[in-house]
């Protein structure tokens, strides 16, 4: 499910020019397209070299398949299976968006407040982020659709808010409050789309106001928005 490593009895591993790093562990937010899907293939075969074809289709099968509760819409098992053994077969290396200098041993128990004092005495004390290093976060925060926050920055650059809110001048706080804007209306259309393919499976007719009572969303913008890109998908 993640990059393993020996940690030979350590509480952590400290890499001070980084270290690759990949994990499948889920967020609260659901997977909202077919190349979404294929990233997550390449990543768990890179992850699980060995991994039987068979087995792997049949994961994927599941996890296609909204009633998983991990995304958005079903894609049909053809689809499906051919994607997984093309990137079995080609076993890619997959687009590492973190790199990591601290990796605390996961059979140990450590609460933020305890692993941000060790990355502050290993890192933040001596090291403020660069410039590139801070956007790259945020372009993974807006990939994955969760929202920007200075808080969020530091946890994933494993620092302190004080050594990266130099890089928050204003024109750049304006573009991320654009930005989060963006990714609530994203998540809000794809919340959307899911409750769309609920309601026409078997070929229901959609009616609006059934749409927005169980999504709750009464902006008809976003509504008509999640309509347009449905029919794209099916």
């Amino acid at each position: 499910m993640e990059s393993s490593f020996i940690f030979k009895g350590a509480d952590y591993l400290f890499f001070p020019e980084g270290v690759e790093y990949y994990s499948l562990y889920r967020t609260t937010r659901k997977i909202n397209s077919f190349a979404e899907l294929e990233y997550i293939a390449e990543k768990f075969v890179w992850l699980n070299p060995e991994f039987k074809l068979s087995k792997m289709k049949r994961f994927f099968s599941v996890l296609s398949d909204r009633g998983s509760g991990h995304i958005i819409r079903t894609y049909g098992n053809s689809r499906v299976e051919d994607m997984v053994e093309r990137v079995h077969r080609v076993k890619k290396k997959p687009y590492c968006a973190r790199y990591r200098k601290i990796i605390f041993n996961p059979s140990k128990m450590f609460d933020r407040k305890t692993k941000m004092k060790i990355v502050g005495q290993l890192i933040s004390a001596k090291e403020k982020p660069s410039e590139d290093r801070i956007s790259s976060v945020i372009e993974e925060l807006w990939f994955k659709k969760e929202k920007i926050t200075i808080s969020k920055v530091a946890e994933v650059l494993e620092t302190t808010r004080h050594l990266v809110r130099w890089y928050f001048k204003e024109d750049v706080l304006k573009s991320i409050a654009s930005a989060n804007k963006e990714i609530r209306k994203e998540n809000m259309i794809a919340k959307a789309i899911e409750a769309i393919d609920v309601l026409t499976e078997g070929g229901s007719k959609l009616k609006m106001r059934k749409l927005k009572e169980i999504t709750s969303i009464r902006d008809y913008s976003v509504l008509k928005q999640a309509i347009v890109n449905y029919q794209k998908l099916v």
